[in-house]
């Protein structure tokens, strides 16, 4: 054989006098190394299928194929699940697939620890992950889900923890919204919108006193209700008894970052790792849910701690 010319992707072409036809050598290593780095710009750069095969003279079919075979292929590095005792846990889930598999996610505050795929969040699941790491954090981070703080005192005991502001805020104004109908809830979103501004123990005991006087002053009718015919009944402003149970509940893990060195909310997981995965999977829909976790393993081991980061 010998060589003639090349191919439009720039590869060597030979050609057989005997069989008067012509070829490419092809290397399993290299197609696989390949495949790899495909994958790789694809669900970490965030590179689109038609701009990877523009890029590679293949067509979007091809491209798609290469990635699809060297997902379940890729070996990824040995997670490092050591607690460090001067970082915070912060702590939570994400559905990769609708009511059927999340993902509980631990993170010290710079890089991801440990992951696990469950078919549902509960204190059972979250025992899971937490009895895989090594070692007791500063503190812990969470939305405090039930099951998630039942698991945190099982597997450390007491130790402090930060219910994410931004969590509170978000639920209490779904419920409130932005023009609320009544005093009660103009005066609680207002509330509501000043938990971010708490910067000393001062700010927290005057903001815990007036919503102790917004509740005491709308004590009546927060506890006013309606009836039915039938003799049934309910509270007539249910939305503005749950946020009353939502700061209530919460308050008294709101302000721990003033104690503990924590930060006051799970940004670094929600809006720095579960947003950006969130994207990538509602932007990819098509894939199946054993692709959608092997995504997510590889999307996660690329911001977990490396041996040389220990």
């Amino acid at each position: 054989m010998w060589k003639h010319g090349k191919t439009p992707q720039g590869k060597v072409r030979w050609y057989c006098k005997n069989c008067k036809t012509t070829g490419i050598r092809k290397r399993g290593d290299v197609r696989s190394r390949r495949a790899t780095r495909l994958v790789y710009e694809w669900v970490l750069e965030g590179k689109k299928l038609k701009h990877l095969a523009k890029q590679e003279h293949l067509t979007i079919w091809h491209v798609q194929k290469l990635i699809h075979d060297a997902l379940p292929r890729i070996i990824l590095p040995k997670r490092i699940r050591t607690l460090d005792p001067e970082r915070p846990l912060i702590l939570d889930a994400v559905w990769i697939v609708k009511r059927s598999i999340a993902t509980l996610i631990a993170h010290d505050g710079v890089h991801v620890i440990d992951w696990m795929f469950v078919s549902r969040e509960n204190t059972e699941t979250w025992l899971g992950i937490l009895r895989g790491l090594k070692g007791t954090p500063l503190g812990a981070v969470s939305d405090a889900q039930k099951g998630l703080l039942s698991a945190v005192s099982l597997r450390f005991g007491v130790i402090p923890h930060q219910r994410c502001i931004i969590h509170v805020a978000r639920q209490a104004r779904t419920w409130l919204t932005q023009h609320p109908k009544y005093a009660a809830g103009v005066e609680l979103l207002h509330l509501v919108s000043e938990l971010g501004h708490v910067k000393t123990t001062e700010d927290a005991v005057s903001w815990n006193a007036e919503l102790d006087l917004l509740f005491e002053s709308h004590h009546d009718f927060l506890k006013e209700r309606s009836h039915s015919p039938e003799g049934k009944w309910w509270y007539t402003h249910r939305k503005l008894r749950g946020v009353r149970s939502l700061l209530l509940n919460a308050r008294s893990n709101l302000f721990t970052y003033l104690s503990t060195p924590l930060p006051r909310t799970s940004n670094h997981l929600e809006g720095g790792i579960n947003g950006p995965l969130k994207a990538f999977l509602k932007e990819h829909r098509g894939l199946r849910p054993e692709q959608k976790m092997r995504v997510t393993d590889i999307f996660l081991s690329a911001r977990a701690r490396r041996k040389n980061q220990h």
